[in-house]
């Protein structure tokens, strides 16, 4: 190899090694910024995506697995109790809604006294409560037994949280990627200038 083929050091590019070995071809910015602020804010994004993620998929299969669904009520004669007592509001058969009424007559005619609300819960208030009904000459204390509510949240969470997960991690790979990438061009540049 000539003397005119040997290639000078660019005073522009930092140093490849110096006597400590090896330094990073990153300027002092890039090095702060791909190796605290990428990975922080990939944690902060992580941080964020879990609870969306978790509270949108949730959301998606809440139903298909019988998490949620219609309130059901329970439907007891009251000769069973010693005495009704007098705290317990009275409600008309007449102020329930189709429902409502739907559900006292499947919990009488039920063996585990259940019935679904499907439909319009009127007297949420009274039944959540228990109240007393008297229906074709009996009267019934009935109560909400589950109000099986579903969960009202957009399920755009779940793909939301799934970026911002995936999003973050890639945030806390970036050091050790840039790293390896900066030391492959290295290695690239020298292997020219050989």
């Amino acid at each position: 190899m000539s003397s005119g083929d040997d290639p000078s050091p660019d005073a522009t590019q930092p140093p490849a090694t110096d006597e400590t070995g090896p330094v990073e071809p990153t300027t002092g910015s890039e090095s702060l910024l791909l190796t605290y602020a990428a990975p922080f804010l990939g944690v902060l994004l992580i941080a964020a995506g879990l609870p969306l993620a978790i509270v949108g998929g949730y959301v998606v299969i809440q139903d298909s697995v019988g998490l949620c669904g219609d309130p059901s009520i329970t439907a007891t004669p009251v000769d069973e109790y010693d005495g009704a007592p007098e705290t317990v509001e009275e409600l008309p058969a007449s102020e329930l809604s189709p429902a409502e009424r739907r559900a006292l007559e499947e919990a009488i005619d039920s063996p585990l006294r259940e019935g679904t609300v499907d439909g319009d819960l009127a007297n949420r208030a009274a039944l959540l409560e228990g109240a007393i009904v008297e229906y074709e000459g009996n009267r019934y204390y009935v109560q909400i037994t589950s109000q099986n509510s579903c969960l009202d949240v957009e399920p755009l969470l779940f793909p939301i949280g799934a970026i911002a997960i995936l999003v973050g991690i890639a945030g806390v790979l970036t050091p050790p990627i840039y790293r390896k990438m900066a030391g492959f061009e290295e290695r690239m540049r020298r292997d020219r200038t050989d």
